[in-house]
């Protein structure tokens, strides 16, 4: 019993930890000028994350869900321009890549990380 309940603590913690674990930096790479833009990612509720970055003076922000490892993101920007994300989700490394495109035909290679 002794070596029992130090187990399954471990278990449950990791359990959680992979259940709850989000990236914390969203990285924007312009395909055209290789410009880069930095945002943040943040749990927003259950299996539910908001994504939020700022492109040239424009602050785009919106939800995605990443339990399933394959996100579609609309982020809404402050003037009204959407961003679209595809990108694929790893919980367990707490990565993902994919790309995104603003409706003007600009396109973003997109990595998420710690």
């Amino acid at each position: 019993m002794t070596r029992t309940v130090p187990l399954l603590c471990a278990l449950a913690a990791a359990l959680i930890g992979c259940s709850t674990a989000l990236p914390t930096s969203l990285v924007l790479s312009d395909r055209s000028t290789g410009a880069r833009f930095v945002g943040a990612v943040v749990s927003s509720g259950e299996a539910q994350a908001t994504a939020s970055i700022e492109i040239n003076g424009v602050f785009y922000s919106g939800k995605f869900d990443p339990s399933n490892g394959n996100a579609v993101a609309l982020l809404v920007g402050t003037g009204g321009d959407l961003l679209h994300c595809v990108f694929h989700f790893d919980p367990r490394t707490r990565t993902g890549v994919g790309e995104c495109q603003l409706a003007r035909a600009r396109r973003f290679d997109v990595t998420l990380s710690d």
